[in-house]
């Protein structure tokens, strides 16, 4: 037999022939291409699934431990909240309550010619009530005490003085108490 085949068919059909030929290649090729496209779908839907699965356990895990943190998180911030807050009431009431140090720096400014100051307690005001001052000591004589005590009842921030009179029983070297109320802001 000879290499060289003689086509016989005319030209318009040889061509026509060899577009159908083409074109019988060509869906083949996109009939192969997608067979191995499905193929290689289907191979690949069980990790698919699988990661699917992994991911949904993941994030169920995510949401357990991020509700459960917030919850704690939540007590927690607001304890602070409330913490902060009574710091904040304190703070505020402090502004306009006296030191103790400058109460009895302004105790220790008035005129007290014969007393000797030996003790001091302070309670600041609370609510409505007014604060309140005891002094202890000894006076030399009756009418130091008396002077003392009356300097004392001058002073602005003092709205009251309060000496037993059984302080003036003795005649020298008298032991007093004093409790001063008032303000008591110099």
């Amino acid at each position: 037999m000879a290499l060289e085949l003689t086509n016989l068919l005319p030209a318009e059909r040889g061509r026509a022939l060899r577009k159908l030929y083409f074109l019988r290649l060509m869906t083949v090729g996109v009939l192969v291409l997608a067979g191995v496209v499905i193929i290689h779908g289907v191979f690949l839907l069980p990790s698919y699934l699988y990661l699917g699965g992994q991911v949904r356990e993941r994030q169920e895990l995510v949401d357990t431990l991020s509700a459960s943190l917030a919850g704690d998180e939540e007590k927690q911030v607001s304890a602070r909240v409330l913490a902060l807050a009574k710091d904040t009431k304190y703070l505020a009431k402090l502004e306009t309550t006296p030191a103790a140090s400058s109460v009895i720096a302004a105790i220790l400014r008035v005129p007290h010619l014969g007393i000797t100051l030996s003790g001091f307690t302070y309670t600041p005001a609370k609510d409505k009530a007014e604060a309140r001052m005891t002094l202890t000591g000894m006076a030399t004589t009756r009418e130091a005490l008396r002077s003392y005590e009356a300097a004392l009842a001058r002073e602005p921030y003092v709205s009251a003085t309060d000496l037993p009179i059984s302080a003036y029983a003795k005649e020298s070297d008298i032991s007093f108490t004093i409790t001063l109320t008032g303000s008591l802001m110099p």
